[in-house]
């Protein structure tokens, strides 16, 4: 069977089409070696990309390693054949901490080429040998070998604190030209003109380890045309007076690559110093003094995918120029750089709202909407331009009439109601929803008009809905009136199922016996949506003895979830023992609400429960369990994911990994073992990702 596997592999990658020899090349894992390892190579070295990156992703699973690893390294002294010799970088990547071994031996005996690429190996594949190697690989006769060694040692810190300390005191002594006996001395290869480049790629490398390069260190390097574009990078987040001045300077440099990149650092810095006005003004002064750097900053505030528009934002408001408010506002619909837009326009204060008044008027309705939601926070309440905010009310487009419902929700007053009411039906969900948190809102703080504007309102008619939302609100602020019970039984039994479902949240604010027995006539409802409500309610209400009941007896899946959760509410006890059988139901959905409860309810037994669902078949009710015992953070937990790290599904080790990361030294011991023994790329990626996420924490 073996021979024919391997004929037929054979002429597979021997075949014309490349969808043939890729196909061919997955077959290899189930060949022995040396036959698996000869056939490997092959793929690696074929003329088609496709089959060289399926063999490469097949080397993970050739057996057995050691003779893999070392036939796939000697690959790396290949010159005429340069696809196989790329392939075979990225196939020792794949495998990991076990190519390191080769990587290193091919270090050592090939030519300035092949180290090169034996460096890329073990930067891809970071262990502690691998990142001693490269601390020696940066006094590597080649400047390609020592800057590629560089490279590495800026992720050192996934190969623990150990080497992230070591490459920070190689990094940082080769950028003071120290000579210590526990970093080498700068190497023959950095001597000009190769110093700078070296020099370079070593600021890049500490940048990257987010470690702290000291200004002291950085400011000769500005002058230095070879080296300014790394200082400037490297200075990102410096606080210094100096470091904030000299940004700011190099915002208006004649070159566009180095002014964006002052820019972003400058941001950073910015975002460090928030608050301190003194610092901030160091390069508010700088800014406002040079045109040149004013002309940059709005032009990469208007480079929508510019990664430096955030940044730019954040230094316009320190201008304060006017002009630039309609540029700001425009940044408010853009979700990645909205945060700093909104930043920069507080810093204008009184002197955006004009200004954003007019941009509003002529923009697109989604600008309009932005520009509508940040009038509250710049204008007072008693200002003028709120009228535009209560104007928004008529406009024809959901995104400028949400945003608008959206403020007068915090500075709307008792006048308001009965234009906000009459968006309570709108057929815009995100309208609709607005406008029953700002009913909610207005009429909790002024009672008087809320309770003026029910007198003469029919239950059962077309003002029903925002009638029992106002009720429910007057409820809530403690002015509720004998005549509301009445009211609210008689609106449940409205045609419309948004009524019915409103009346019931209102009844579960009123609470008592009554609103009890009316919520339970609605658990029959015919629409979901009514009789889910209506569960909910019972939880808020407490009546945890027909909640129980409806547990033992309910089998729909999503209502079942919606009565463990009420009866949490509830009866947190009951509730734990409705759920705790179910952690393990054949269903996922049903189990994965069992999981939810069990997690949320600290009683005796309830990490046993969720320590029995760890092994349940579906991968996602196991990843959910997990998460809860994470939240616990002690060592069960611990243990747990330990073990989680372990399991069969690559899925469930992913987020074992992720969640191990959060646990401090214990957890990345864990994920350091498992790196060492992990064969799933994919896996392995997502460990390395929760050690560097520890590593920059913990720095």
């Amino acid at each position: 069977m073996t021979e024919r596997t391997a004929a037929r592999v054979r002429a597979g990658l021997e075949d014309p089409e490349p969808e043939v020899r890729r196909r061919a090349a997955q077959e290899i894992p189930a060949l022995p070696a040396p036959e698996s390892c000869e056939l490997l190579l092959s793929a690696l070295g074929d003329d088609d990309w496709r089959v060289r990156k399926e063999a490469a992703a097949v080397a993970t699973r050739v057996e057995p390693r050691t003779a893999v690893v070392f036939a796939v390294a000697r690959a790396l002294a290949e010159h005429e054949n340069v696809g196989l010799r790329n392939a075979a970088v990225e196939a020792l990547i794949l495998i990991g901490p076990d190519a390191v071994p080769g990587a290193i031996d091919a270090l050592g005996r090939l030519d300035a080429d092949g180290r090169k690429l034996a460096v890329e190996v073990l930067a891809g594949a970071p262990t502690l040998a691998g990142i001693k190697t490269l601390v020696r690989a940066t006094k590597d006769a080649d400047v390609n070998v020592v800057i590629a060694a560089l490279e590495g040692l800026g992720k050192a810190d996934l190969a623990g604190e150990e080497a992230r300390e070591l490459a920070i005191a190689t990094l940082t002594a080769l950028l003071g030209g120290e000579q210590e006996t526990t970093a080498p001395a700068a190497p023959a290869a950095a001597a000009a003109p190769h110093a700078a480049q070296v020099r370079g790629a070593t600021l890049d490398a500490l940048r990257a380890l987010d470690a702290p390069v000291p200004w002291a260190s950085l400011e000769p390097l500005f002058g230095d045309a070879l080296l300014r574009r790394n200082a400037i990078a490297a200075a990102a987040g410096s606080g210094a007076p100096r470091a904030l001045l000299m940004l700011a300077q190099a915002v208006a440099d004649p070159s566009p690559t180095l002014a964006r990149e002052a820019t972003t650092s400058l941001g950073r810095s910015l975002e460090e110093v928030w608050g301190d006005e003194e610092l901030a003004e160091i390069a508010a002064r700088t800014l406002r003094a040079s045109p040149a750097a004013h002309a940059r900053l709005r032009a990469l505030a208007r480079q929508a995918r510019d990664p430096a528009r955030g940044a730019a934002l954040l230094a316009l408001g320190l201008v304060r120029d006017p002009d630039d408010v309609s540029l700001i506002a425009e940044a408010l619909q853009s979700d990645d750089v909205a945060e700093r837009a909104e930043a920069a326009l507080h810093l204008f204060g009184d002197q955006a709202v004009e200004p954003l008044l007019a941009a509003g008027r002529s923009a697109a309705p989604s600008l309009r909407g932005a520009t509508i939601s940040m009038l509250p926070d710049l204008a007072s309440s008693e200002a003028e331009p709120l009228a535009a905010v209560r104007d928004a009310l008529g406009d024809t487009s959901p995104e400028v009439v949400a945003p608008a419902l959206k403020s007068l929700a915090i500075v709307g007053v008792g006048a308001d109601l009965a234009s906000v009411a009459r968006h309570a039906r709108s057929a815009d969900a995100k309208v609709a929803s607005a406008a029953h948190g700002a009913l909610l809102a207005i009429a909790g703080r002024h009672v008087g008009p809320a309770r003026e504007m029910l007198q003469g309102i029919d239950p059962r008619g077309d003002d029903a809905l925002w009638a029992v939302i106002v009720v429910g609100a007057l409820a809530r602020a403690g002015a509720e009136a004998p005549s509301d019970a009445a009211f609210l039984a008689s609106a449940l039994t409205h045609r419309e199922a948004a009524v019915r479902r409103a009346t019931i949240d209102a009844l579960a604010v009123v609470g008592g016996e009554e609103a009890a027995q009316a919520v339970t006539v609605s658990l029959a409802d015919e629409e979901a949506v009514v009789a889910l409500a209506a569960i909910r309610a019972l939880g808020h209400l407490g009546h945890a003895e027909e909640l129980a009941s409806l547990a033992a007896t309910t089998r729909d899946p999503m209502r079942l979830g919606a009565v463990l959760r009420a009866l949490r509410e509830a009866d947190p006890e009951r509730a734990f023992a409705a759920a705790r059988p179910l952690v393990r139901s054949r269903d996922p959905s049903i189990a994965a609400a069992a999981i939810d409860v069990v997690g949320d309810v600290a009683l005796d037994g309830h990490v046993e429960a969720l320590l029995s669902a760890t092994d349940h078949p579906d991968h996602e009710v196991v990843k959910l369990a997990l998460g809860e015992l994470a939240k616990l953070g002690d060592e069960r937990a611990l243990a747990a994911l330990a073990s989680a790290v372990e399991h069969a599904a690559e899925s469930v080790r992913r987020c074992a990994a992720e969640l191990l990361g959060q646990f401090g030294a214990d957890g990345e011991s864990v994920l350091r073992a498992r790196l060492d023994r992990e064969r799933s790329a994919d896996v392995r990626r997502s460990i390395m990702q929760a050690l560097a996420v520890r590593s920059t924490g913990a720095g």
